[in-house]
């Protein structure tokens, strides 16, 4: 086993290997209404990933590993209640090292998921409101590339404890953990609106610990994929950077060798 490895890993400083040469492959979910903050959030991962639009029954363990990513956006209403196998299927893929980025109204399912004991707080949506939303860099923020391609408030590339813009007017209907009352959440970047520092109170980003996988959220007022957010370039860049970093984060995630002979990324690394 430890020859196949080393051979592997040769295989692989000989001829790279990136993630980049083949698009993500991404699992979209939508189970409420498809109007104007979920219609446009589906056509933006279709153009960015290998997106495909998984329905409710498509909600299985399964299926969901089929995908490096499985991305759970619900801009326009709440989709109710999740059945236990559902909730199940989402945990499993999570625990058994996949990837979920939770954006929308899918934040309130991170409770029922298991992953907090609080109930987070439900708004949205409001269509415009004239209101400037950001995020605050971290150290973290820079490391992990997701910042990469934004700016900061003044035109520049982003440092640590810079303030960037993402969403101009508006939010979906999401939710957010207010005031601390997450416990088990590693913060990625903090929230500010309209010149208010949410540090430490409303994490703009981040994720979940779950088994050997990731639950990442991100919510509040950021995750505006409406035409109305004069800044979508910014949340469009912030969110395909969230979604390669879980892509090189899941067990799920095809890697493709120069292009050339996909390699589940997550089984190699096991073999380790």
């Amino acid at each position: 086993m430890q020859r196949i490895v080393i051979f592997s890993l040769t295989f692989l400083l000989c001829f790279g290997i990136s993630i980049g040469d083949a698009a993500v492959e991404v699992g979209f979910v939508s189970l409420g209404d498809k109007g104007d903050f979920t219609e446009p959030a589906l056509k933006f991962a279709e153009k960015t990933f290998k997106t495909t639009q998984l329905a409710k029954a498509d909600l299985k363990s399964d299926t969901f590993k089929r995908f490096g990513v499985v991305w759970w956006h619900d801009g326009d209403s709440d989709p109710g209640g999740l059945s236990n196998a559902e909730i199940d299927a989402f945990v499993d893929y999570a625990e058994s090292g996949g990837a979920v980025l939770l954006t929308g109204a899918a934040i309130r399912y991170a409770t029922p998921l298991g992953l907090e004991d609080a109930e987070p707080r439900k708004f949205g949506p409001v269509p415009a409101d004239g209101s400037n939303v950001g995020i605050i860099v971290l150290k973290e923020t820079l490391e992990l590339g997701l910042v990469d391609g934004l700016e900061n408030v003044d035109g520049k590339a982003p440092k640590v404890e810079d303030w960037v813009q993402v969403n101009s007017s508006g939010y979906p209907v999401s939710g957010d953990y207010f005031d601390k009352i997450w416990k088990n959440f590693t913060t990625l970047a903090h929230a500010w609106e309209q010149g208010t520092n949410y540090t430490d109170r409303i994490a703009a980003f981040g994720y979940w610990e779950a088994g050997d996988g990731k639950v990442f959220n991100m919510n509040w007022r950021l995750p505006n994929y409406h035409k109305n957010n004069e800044d979508i370039d910014q949340i469009e860049k912030l969110t395909e950077n969230v979604i390669n970093w879980l892509a090189s984060e899941s067990e799920f995630a095809d890697v493709s060798a120069s292009g050339k002979l996909p390699i589940v990324w997550g089984h190699l690394k096991n073999q380790e």
